[in-house]
């Protein structure tokens, strides 16, 4: 979670300090999707990033949760020198959607079990929860954690003491115990998060996240090209620079609408796999 660490006259290594957007897609956090340089990421207008819309509400999420989720969201992808981050970018709203949906709800999940703890990666989820189960159960936890620790509730931590409280998660330092089991570990956990984080900021606004497409400027993602009807495939592999990478499109309204209503957020006839429900097999 922290920026690429600092090496001490000692030369050992130290914590540095809360993460930038630059340390973040230097990662390789959006690889596949960036479309120029880091370093000349971000030109937007003060009036186009101050824009903001009636709040959505909330399908999931009550609002202590999305307060709570938010503020997580923002130590992944912080607003910094190169633009808005995910609190702006409605990133919370784009979970909350998720997590009222069909994956959130575990519709193409296999809950039936039986279910242990792998030695290895590759055996998928491995606890009868749902996302939104595990969502629910854990943040109550983490917050216990994080008022033992820092002696306050997460949104109300200095950012440096976000970044660390952070980090406990992904090195699985923070044990928070879900559904009376420790099978899905913090770093479980905080590995879904950041997906989560990233698909917010870089999915089609009409998903909930990437307000105003603050997520794809960063990037230099056009969004849809055949809005334009430009001919994207003669910019990808061809070093000719894309002149529309900072003024990005979404998709059109109706291959919008189509694809929100076909996609995970909206799939709901599908019922969890289960012993009533799972008949048959491979």
């Amino acid at each position: 979670m922290s920026e690429k660490p600092t090496t001490a006259n000692d030369g050992e290594a130290t914590p540095g300090p809360r993460m930038t957007r630059l340390g973040l897609l230097r990662r390789g956090a959006v690889a596949g999707v960036t479309g120029v340089a880091a370093g000349s990421l971000l030109q937007i207008s003060p009036g186009a990033a101050a824009q903001e819309a009636a709040p959505l509400p909330l399908q999931f999420f009550t609002q202590w949760e999305f307060d709570y989720v938010t503020a997580m969201a923002e130590t992944i992808w912080p607003t910094d020198s190169l633009g808005p981050g995910a609190r702006e970018a409605g990133v919370g709203n784009y979970i909350d959607g998720q997590l009222a949906g069909s994956w959130g709800q575990g519709h193409r999940f296999y809950l039936n079990g039986p279910f242990f703890t792998p030695a290895d990666t590759g055996h998928g989820w491995q606890i009868p929860m749902t996302p939104a189960d595990v969502y629910r159960a854990f943040l109550p936890g983490y917050d216990a954690y994080v008022h033992t620790t820092f002696g306050n509730a997460y949104p109300t931590l200095t950012a440096d003491q976000q970044t660390t409280a952070m980090t406990a998660l992904q090195t699985g330092k923070a044990t928070i115990p879900i559904g009376g089991t420790m099978a899905f570990a913090s770093s479980d956990f905080f590995a879904v998060f950041r997906q989560n984080v990233l698909e917010g900021m870089l999915s089609d606004p009409a998903y909930g996240g990437n307000k105003n497409m603050v997520g794809w400027m960063q990037i230099g993602f056009p969004g849809d090209p055949m809005r334009r009807g430009d001919l994207y495939h003669n910019y990808i592999f061809s070093d000719k620079a894309y002149p529309y990478a900072n003024k990005p499109l979404p998709l059109m309204p109706n291959y919008a609408k189509q694809g929100v209503s076909a996609g995970a957020a909206a799939t709901g006839s599908k019922m969890p796999a289960n012993s009533a429900t799972n008949k048959g097999g491979m």
